[in-house]
């Protein structure tokens, strides 16, 4: 099949590019975020724990280690989405707002 520029340009919106990127990006930076205010949390649970019942001190670092789980979590649905990108001529509005829900929706 032939296509008109027209017809590509349409389909093909340049700023799609941008929406994809951004799931990317955010991907990475909430993710990585959370794990961050996870691993606050926890460390100040931990001081507390180890305060209060110093027994029970080994036993408060598995929200860290879940924590930490979080933000490896995002950094491989970055990779996903950012291995999904094509080039700009193929890569649709439709997948520009898909990459970018992927990561609003997780």
């Amino acid at each position: 099949m032939v296509f008109a520029a027209s017809t590509v340009l349409a389909a093909c919106d340049p700023s799609s590019a941008f929406f994809g990127f951004m799931g990317v990006t955010s991907a990475i930076v909430f993710a990585n975020l959370g794990a961050a205010y996870g691993t606050a949390k926890s460390g100040v649970g931990i001081s507390s724990m180890g305060v209060m019942r110093p027994d029970l001190v080994m036993r408060s670092i598995i929200p860290v280690v879940m924590a930490g789980v979080l933000g490896i979590y995002g950094l491989i649905t970055a990779v996903i989405i950012n291995g999904k990108l094509d080039t700009p001529a193929t890569y649709s509005s439709y997948s520009g707002y898909a990459h970018l829900g992927a990561k609003m929706a997780t």
